[in-house]
């Protein structure tokens, strides 16, 4: 009798093990679908700042995509900047002074070209203005323009240039940023 009991008792561990495995299987491919299925619906792309030493990463999706951003920003003189956008702009926005910010990266109140002080935010009232640059297209592209202040750029002075508000040519208006890029003056 003994011998039977044992058996059975044998018998119900080996089911009860066998069970446990199905379901830590189970749990485990439900783990991976969740993980993947995760990983199949968020496109993340990196982009390399200008003049940076550091990536940064931004998530995408299909209404992102369409806003142009920031793709590059060099000084080509002493008073001029030159900015590129990932793809062509709608002309009027991307020659619009008020899409524009510059920021003093080191004071509290803003010198020389800058409209921001290194703790100010965006708003309306303290973007460039048409007296302080002039935004032309290089060579007619949509793509690419040239800042013009109306003063030099200081030299060895910090600066954050700000975009916003910048789409592309037909698309509804947009109420956010367009990148930014920090640039020294030379």
């Amino acid at each position: 009798m003994n011998l039977g009991k044992n058996n059975f008792a044998t018998i119900i561990r080996y089911n009860q093990e066998e069970i446990m495995k199905k379901y830590l299987s189970c749990f485990l491919i439900t783990c991976t679908l969740m993980m993947l299925q995760s990983l199949w619906c968020s496109e993340v792309s990196a982009e390399h700042f200008i003049e940076a030493p550091t990536n940064s990463l931004r998530c995408t999706n299909s209404e992102e995509s369409t806003i142009p951003k920031l793709a590059k920003l060099k000084q080509i003189s002493s008073n001029q900047i030159q900015i590129s956008y990932d793809m062509d702009v709608d002309m009027d926005l991307g020659t619009k002074a008020t899409n524009y910010w510059v920021q003093d990266t080191k004071n509290d109140t803003p010198e020389y070209i800058a409209t921001l002080g290194k703790n100010d935010k965006v708003n309306e009232n303290n973007s460039l203005t048409d007296n302080l640059v002039k935004i032309n297209s290089k060579d007619g592209s949509s793509k690419t323009f040239v800042l013009t202040f109306s003063q030099d750029i200081p030299k060895g002075k910090e600066y954050n240039l700000i975009i916003c508000y910048v789409t592309v040519k037909g698309a509804p208006p947009y109420s956010g940023d367009n990148g930014a890029a920090t640039f020294i003056g030379k």
